[in-house]
């Protein structure tokens, strides 16, 4: 572990990346719980009240 070191040039590619697919995420993130509520119910069985 010693040399282990990340510096900047090869992590900010990586902060890039997280950061864009965190700001979709937020933008479409009701959308995305909707999504993922009705494949949960569809896998369940369960029919909304």
């Amino acid at each position: 572990m010693l040399f282990a070191y990340f510096g900047p040039e090869t992590v900010m590619p990586l902060a890039s990346i997280v950061a864009a697919i965190a700001g979709a995420a937020l933008m479409f993130w009701r959308n995305l719980v909707y999504f993922a509520k009705r494949i949960i119910r569809a896998a369940t069985g369960r029919r909304s009240a």
